[in-house]
Formats: structure tokens, sequence, C-alpha cells
């Protein structure tokens, strides 16, 4: 028993869910390890604090996997997502209606087709410029660039070699959010033109 009186936690998985769930934004695996490294500092050597700072990267990745399975197994709501190789509990889609209405928020804003297209020139073709994107999609697109800048779905990764030095735009770590992709390589193929 630790000093509270608090039984400490049976297993590093049970202290890995607890750190994602107190963290305030997503966390990667060496975040974790950090954490339980930091944990075990003047611990005790024959604590749990002590023998989980032993945990490896492996492991820890281990123990996220198995927390998302058993997560995906339950029907408890949650899901445990990985975007960017940094990990977070979200609610599911599904629950969405219930979970605004306590948070009191609006409903997700829907992206015109314009913004999508957009969106997509931009996620296959990164990083490009205004010019290049204007060029595939045919029209202008400067409101819908500073739309997509203000959603924080896109942003200036860069400034092109080309005269004038214009800007080069890449996605967001909010566009895999948003999309529920870990990475840029969970998109779908690009389709032929």
């Amino acid at each position: 028993m630790s000093d509270q009186g608090i039984p400490p936690p049976n297993s590093l998985q049970s202290v890995i869910g607890a750190l994602l769930f107190a963290a305030k934004e997503p966390l990667a695996p060496e975040d974790l390890k950090k954490a339980l490294q930091s944990a075990a500092q003047g611990a005790d050597p024959a604590s749990p604090a002590a023998a989980f700072a032993k945990a490896t990267l492996a492991q820890i990745k281990t123990y996220l996997a198995d927390i998302a399975a058993t997560l995906a197994r339950s029907d408890v709501g949650l899901r445990l997502c990985e975007e960017g190789g940094r990990f977070s509990y979200r609610t599911v889609p599904a629950a969405g209606p219930w979970v605004r209405a306590l948070v009191k928020a609006a409903p997700p804003q829907r992206l015109s087709r314009a913004a999508l297209e957009t969106l997509a020139v931009i996620a296959y073709r990164q990083p490009i410029s205004r010019a290049e994107i204007e060029s595939v999609r045919g029209v202008s697109v400067d409101h819908t660039i500073r739309a997509l800048l203000e959603l924080d779905l896109i942003r200036a990764v860069g400034r092109s070699e080309l005269p004038g030095r214009p800007f080069l735009y890449g996605t967001t770590a909010s566009f895999l959010e948003h999309f529920g992709l870990r990475s840029l390589k969970d998109l779908d193929p690009a389709p032929e033109a």
C-alpha cells in the first residue's frame, strides 16, 4: 500500500491507460516512457514505479495495442486513436450527438466541395504552392486556402524557390485527427488523372 492507503496499479497497462486519460494532449510512446522514468526518480527500487520505469518502447507500444484492442471489443464509447505517432482517447463517432450536447459544442463544420477538393490536392501533393493548386483545380483557391488555414487543416510549411517565393502548403495534425488518420500513409492511393 502507498502512503495514502491506495494500492499501486497492478500493471503497466493500467498506468499507461491512466497517463493517456490524464494527458491534455496526445502522447507518443517516448512521452509515456519519460513519464514512467520521471515517476521512478527517488522511488524505492522494489516499488512498481521503479519496475515500470524499465519498460521498453516496444513494451509500451504492445500495451498501447492491447488498450486499443480492449476498447474495440468493449462497448464503452471510447477508442484509442493514433495520429502522427501520438495516442489519445476519443469518443466513438456514433456518440457524437450526446457528447456535443453535454459539452454544448456546435456540430462539426462540414467542408464544402471546394474545400475538400483543395484539401485533397494539398494532402496528396504537399508541399504545394497556391499557384500549383489552382493549376490542378482550374479555379482561384485564395478563399478556400484561407478557410482551411483558419480550420487548422493546413499550414504554410515553407517557401518555394520560384520568383516571389510563394508559400508552400501541407496538412496538419488536425487534418489527421479530423479524418481519423494515423499518418499520411493511411490516405487511399491517389486517383489517376
